[in-house]
């Protein structure tokens, strides 16, 4: 399966068909439309949870057509309200499939599923639940939906409540779930299975202007997101078709790939962001402990420096001026150097002061930095779309 950059993501080149027929190995599915694409410049835990998804498939005819302005087609345009149709009617007569529908107001997932089963002609929708209003952050709510998902017989979970709050409870709960096997980001669709939202006519939605029949059925909640979102992205767009795109990584993603924080930690310290949006990521790695207050500054301020100044630091001097390393363990790597003649950070790593990773990403920055003719600054601190 071949993919696809556009900004920050890649997207699955993949057919209707052949994603129906694989989907029942499992998977989690997103479904990236310009909304997506905008929220993930400025949420790096929507990003993450991007970064976990086992398909992302293209929902918008604009974001067809910037692919074809960037030079590459999408196969298909597959929303989530035109896949989860096809998803019940292709498997309506396999047993092995049950649905779980979790989202929309209250009696409208119900109305949802009564609709679908008459229409496949079995149970295939197991159960619903429509969760409260910011129903993602009381805890004790989650734990109940997920006693009510468990006590049924479930293995796909289609969860409608909204970008990005739909994809981000997924993520953190599809541990707790072992039973289900595929994962479903689905928005408006249970509203549009109810029958209570009519979806765009399908000549408008073909020509990409199911966002204009939305924004006038909807004016006061959508009007932001269209109206605001679609000039910002072709700007974006074109940033990428003439090679001027980059996307910041994250912080945490940056300590991750210098072996200083675990996914674990990651995931934990931007669900606490997420509870107190005031807070920098930075602040919490350094109350948590996990990583000290030099470190955090070296990667954020100086060795950004280091690598736009394009000069070649050693690996001893990465690791001291990053707080890695004291004035002592250097003193006695000299010494035990001249004992043994071993690289002074292979010794740091025989005595468990630093990691494999950690030297290895600091070799990645010097290698960079030494070569005059590449943009070593961008190339550690930045995504850049694959070139096409």
């Amino acid at each position: 399966m071949t993919k696809f950059d556009i900004l920050n993501i890649s997207i699955d080149n993949i057919s209707l068909k052949n994603l129906l027929r694989q989907i029942k190995q499992g998977g989690f599915i997103i479904t990236p439309n310009v909304d997506h694409l905008i929220k993930l410049q400025h949420d790096p835990e929507f990003f993450h949870v991007y970064q976990t998804a086992d398909y992302v498939i293209c929902d918008s005819q604009i974001l067809m057509w910037i692919s074809l302005f960037l030079g590459k087609r999408i196969q298909e345009k597959i929303s989530g309200s035109d896949f989860f149709p096809a998803f019940y009617e292709y498997y309506k007569d396999d047993p092995d499939i049950r649905v779980f529908l979790l989202g929309s107001r209250e009696g409208v997932a119900q109305q949802a599923q009564e609709r679908i089963n008459q229409k496949v002609g079995r149970e295939l929708v197991v159960g619903v639940h429509s969760p409260s209003f910011g129903f993602e952050r009381n805890l004790e709510e989650c734990e109940k939906i997920l006693d009510i998902i468990q006590a049924t017989d479930a293995n796909v979970l289609a969860v409608g409540v909204g970008a990005p709050k739909q994809e981000k409870w997924i993520y953190k709960y599809r541990d707790r779930l072992s039973q289900i096997k595929i994962f479903l980001a689905i928005g408006a669709t249970i509203d549009f299975e109810a029958g209570v939202t009519r979806r765009a006519p399908r000549n408008m939605s073909r020509w990409g202007l199911e966002w204009l029949y939305r924004l006038w059925a909807e004016p006061r909640r959508l009007w932001k997101r269209y109206l605001f979102d679609i000039l910002p992205m072709f700007w974006l767009a074109t940033q990428q078709k003439f090679n001027q795109y980059r996307y910041k990584k994250p912080l945490g993603l940056l300590l991750h790939e210098a072996g200083l924080l675990s996914m674990d930690q990651v995931e934990f310290l931007l669900e606490k962001q997420g509870q107190a949006p005031s807070q920098r990521f930075g602040e919490l790695i350094v109350q948590q402990g996990w990583v000290n207050p030099q470190t955090v500054r070296f990667f954020l301020v100086e060795l950004p420096q280091w690598l736009k100044q394009k000069r070649s630091y050693n690996l001893t001097e990465y690791l001291q001026v990053s707080g890695l390393l004291n004035d002592d363990q250097i003193d006695q790597l000299i010494q035990d150097q001249s004992i043994e003649p071993i690289a002074l950070e292979l010794l740091a790593i025989q005595y468990g002061w630093v990691k494999d990773e950690t030297v290895n990403f600091f070799r990645r920055a010097q290698r960079l930095a030494s070569k005059n003719n590449v943009n070593s600054f961008e190339r550690v601190y930045f995504y850049k779309p694959r070139p096409l």
